[in-house]
């Protein structure tokens, strides 16, 4: 297991990858090696420093898209890993997914989801059709499959660089066995990161 301050291309080789679904099989994402005398990164710490840690609002693939809407809307979250009968992730669903939300964005040309004034009951009637279309509907059909996870002891800024380059909104945590331990998100990268600037904040007014 590697230790929070790993050097970010043993973070990634051995702790980034994707959901095994028949096998296991690592994310080949590649880190670009620092130039003579460049700096790296500062070390954020681990995954697991940050992390969203269980329990956690999960989907199964055989649950209905509706259940699924509805565990969004009621805990206001935007996704959930999707998880086997032994726990090991499979998938993500997103309100993307189970909507085809992607679709509505097309509405208008620069596929933002909430369209001009001129276009907004059409944009709305669009997703009322859809959610009537959902009816019967499987996390199986509408899941991503084979996602990217990361590992607890992944590298901070490495994890951050998967969620940013793949414009994701959250990654699972899972452990050597596949299973899932936790989730990092976007919300839970600018936390970690707020919590920096006012640490280092705090110092440098002490040192002074």
């Amino acid at each position: 297991m590697l230790a929070c301050g790993a050097s970010s291309r043993a973070s990634t080789a051995s702790c980034v990858r994707r959901a095994p679904i028949a096998a296991p099989r690592f994310a080949s994402l590649r880190v670009r090696a620092s130039e003579p005398g460049a700096s790296s990164p500062p070390d954020m710490g681990c995954v697991r420093d940050v992390m969203t840690h269980l329990p956690l609002f999960t989907a199964s693939p055989d649950m209905s898209v509706d259940t699924a809407l509805e565990l969004l809307v009621e805990h206001r979250i935007t996704g959930l890993p999707v998880v086997d009968l032994q726990n090991r992730v499979v998938g993500v669903v997103s309100d993307f997914d189970l909507l085809a939300l992607d679709a509505v964005g097309r509405v208008n040309s620069d596929q933002n989801l909430f369209p001009a004034a001129e276009q907004s009951w059409q944009a709305f009637k669009e997703v009322k059709r859809i959610v009537a279309k959902s009816v019967g509907k499987k996390i199986k059909d509408v899941m991503t499959p084979d996602p990217f996870t990361v590992r607890p002891e992944t590298n901070l800024n490495d994890a951050t660089a998967i969620l940013i380059t793949k414009k994701i909104r959250r990654l699972p945590v899972v452990n050597a066995d596949g299973k899932l331990v936790g989730i990092l998100s976007r919300g839970n990268i600018v936390k970690a990161a707020l919590a920096a600037r006012k640490a280092t904040a705090a110092s440098n007014n002490g040192a002074s």
